[in-house]
């Protein structure tokens, strides 16, 4: 693949994957590190025999969104390939690229130990007004775990909540509008509720 460069001339970023909607920030915020990461990944769109998927994302002047794309060892219980798609800011792209470099070969618990402060350092940095993008990379690991435990595994939320519970109405829930783990969640209750079948 030809090394794409992204500089001033670039002001919108479009492929199948990674799609920027938004050109608030200039190009000069972001870091030598982050734009590089975006130019250069191999990990957009869906690795062959993914088995795990999730979408977080903040309505902003268009949607922000995260998706990822995993294959889960059953066994072993960690990641192998993961690709992403992502549109909205360079940040949000940056951020699923990251995760899509740093979740290969980690274990649940290990990919959950992963902090916004670990992200902004492979990335370089995030300006100020896209720090909202750590958070949703962050909900982002918990939601393709989710993911896997409820709809491939079959688990109950009380078994995925063993693992880590969902903070109803915590800043991090809050600032992601949209997740696909949410909505599992919910369709889960409303299942052992017997609202729906």
């Amino acid at each position: 693949m030809a090394k794409m460069r992204l500089t001033e001339d670039t002001p919108f970023l479009r492929t199948p994957d990674m799609y920027q909607i938004e050109n608030d920030a200039p190009i000069t915020e972001y870091s030598d590190k982050l734009l590089d990461l975006i130019a250069d990944t191999p990990n957009g769109g869906i690795p062959d025999e993914a088995n795990a998927f999730c979408s977080v994302g903040k309505e902003k002047r268009g949607t922000v969104q995260m998706q990822l794309f995993a294959v889960i060892d059953p066994e072993t219980e960690s990641f192998g390939a993961v690709g992403f798609r992502s549109h909205g800011c360079l940040a949000a792209i940056g951020c699923a690229a990251a995760l899509a470099e740093m979740l290969p070969g980690k274990t649940f618990s290990e990919a959950l130990g992963i902090t916004k402060d670990e992200i902004r350092e492979r990335l370089g940095g995030v300006p100020s007004s896209k720090l909202y993008t750590l958070i949703l990379a962050t909900c982002a690991v918990k939601a393709v775990i989710g993911d896997y435990y409820l709809r491939v595994k079959g688990s109950s939320t009380e078994e995925l909540d063993q693992l880590f519970a969902c903070q109803s109405m915590s800043v991090d829930c809050l600032m992601t509008e949209n997740c696909s783990l949410r909505d599992l969640r919910v369709d889960a209750y409303m299942r052992a509720c017997g609202e729906i079948e």
